[in-house]
């Protein structure tokens, strides 16, 4: 299954996720000022997907391998499963799904596709169609501890609390070491009002796991259920140490004061949940703005987008992603300082947004020739999402630029190895090959007619002297 075409030069255009949940949890904290916390928060999953402790470069080289099988196997659906398994740890999830939903047509019993799939469904809030994946999942393992407790996760957010019980039971009897499932089982006894078994799982999951917020945070609510405020305090403070600018937990906080008839410093956490519940507001304002913006984009009107993305950074000046959205918007406009200046702005509000760091680096490269300062910017970007081609391929450019050949060289194969429909990647592959060997090799040939397969326009870049060849 291909994924759409791409090449050439590319800026990212980003929408901020979930934007209903953050609606949802604002109105929430609104709600309960001065009461409790929500027991189960809308967008934070009991488990993740496996594969954690890998390093970046090890889920490539994985993928490298699993491509290479699916090659050999087109019909394979493990081999599907594995590299959409691959994708999905680099963090790559619309190419991951793809992978997953072959993988389940050539082999609808696929447990480790049916797990993997039903947690990208969950991680965007798609709770019905993940429960089926996952109640597929332990009909055909039913001693797989992470899909029953993928299952009762999603049971519990959908309101059947005994199923989502009975699921967190069997992936505790499965995995005993499992905080999650204990979590898990504590929530089930919030909502069911039985608060002394709700402590003694919230407990249990911090013995396993100290320092596991989710768990205090269920614990002063199971302390607050039960009017132990004393405990819901030292909970509290240990959660804001860790988390200071949470509005609930400060609001919280708050309401276990006031009840100990601490009423000054009562006031003073009020005073505070306050003033983040009003900049969550106004950051909700400039999501909404920043994600008509894209809309906008995706209709190209860039001057109508790029005034939303203004009044978004109206609202907040230091929403990151508006930042990096307007600069990409400018840049399309030719109003090169004024992007180049808004990349910058957007590294400097979050230098965890890769695609601020790889559009800085672009603008950097093709603006102001600084082949050094554009590669910082892509091997910060790579460090922070190893999963991002069009990364990997500025970088081998920018290496080239510099006539680091030697360097460049895998990051045009990592860039297809993640996109093998990377048009781009390949020309790019296909040039550095040629340049290395002075000499229009077959590899380097192949590499040049797979990317203008994918992209004919291409052919422009395209030295006449190597253009002549490839004809022949």
């Amino acid at each position: 299954m291909k994924s759409p075409r791409r090449s050439g030069k590319q800026l990212t255009i980003r929408c901020a996720p979930h934007v209903g949940l953050v609606i949802v949890a604002l109105v929430l904290v609104s709600a309960v000022i001065h009461a409790q916390m929500t027991a189960i928060p809308p967008d934070q999953l009991l488990t993740i997907p496996a594969g954690e402790s890998k390093t970046a470069q090890q889920w490539l080289s994985e993928l490298s391998g699993d491509r290479q099988a699916l090659a050999a196997y087109p019909d394979s659906a493990k081999a599907h499963g594995l590299v959409g398994r691959d994708l999905h740890a680099l963090g790559e999830t619309d190419a991951a799904s793809q992978m997953l939903d072959r993988a389940l047509e050539l082999d609808p019993h696929l447990t480790d596709a049916l797990v993997e799939k039903g947690s990208i469904l969950a991680g965007r809030s798609e709770w019905i169609p993940a429960i089926d994946l996952f109640r597929r999942a332990v009909a055909i393992s039913p001693r797989d501890a992470s899909a029953h407790l993928w299952l009762g996760d999603m049971l519990l957010r959908t309101g059947d609390f005994d199923g989502a019980f009975d699921e967190f039971k069997v992936a505790l009897s499965l995995e005993p070491k499992s905080f999650r499932a204990c979590q898990g089982m504590g929530l089930v006894h919030l909502q069911q009002g039985n608060f002394s078994a709700a402590i003694d799982d919230f407990h249990q999951a911090l013995a396993i796991k100290a320092n596991y917020l989710d768990g205090e945070r269920g614990l002063a609510h199971a302390f607050a259920s039960a009017h132990n405020w004393p405990e819901v305090k030292e909970c509290l403070i240990r959660v804001l140490e860790a988390d200071p600018d949470s509005p609930s937990d400060t609001d919280a906080l708050g309401t276990a004061l006031a009840r100990m008839g601490n009423k000054a410093d009562a006031e003073k956490q009020f005073a505070r949940a306050r003033e983040l519940s009003n900049n969550e507001l106004l950051l909700l304002r400039a999501k909404g703005d920043n994600n008509w913006g894209v809309t906008l984009r995706r209709e190209n009107k860039k001057e109508e987008a790029a005034a939303a993305f203004r009044r978004a950074l109206e609202d907040d000046s230091h929403f990151c992603e508006a930042h990096d959205n307007l600069g990409g918007v400018l840049w399309m406009l030719k109003d090169v300082a004024a992007a180049m200046s808004e990349f910058q702005a957007a590294v400097r509000c979050d230098p965890s947004l890769a695609s601020a760091h790889n559009n800085l680096g672009t603008a950097l490269l093709y603006f102001e020739h600084n082949q050094d300062g554009a590669i910082a910017q892509f091997h910060a970007a790579l460090i922070l999402q190893p999963g991002f081609a069009m990364a990997h391929l500025n970088l081998g450019k920018a290496l080239a630029s510099r006539q680091d050949l030697t360097e460049a060289e895998p990051e045009f194969r990592s860039a297809i190895i993640i996109d093998p429909n990377l048009a781009a990647a390949h020309v790019g592959l296909g040039l550095l090959l040629a340049m290395k060997k002075n000499d229009l090799s077959a590899e380097a040939k192949e590499e040049l007619l797979r990317g203008l397969r994918l992209d004919p326009a291409l052919r422009e870049i395209i030295p006449q002297s190597y253009r002549a060849q490839l004809s022949r």
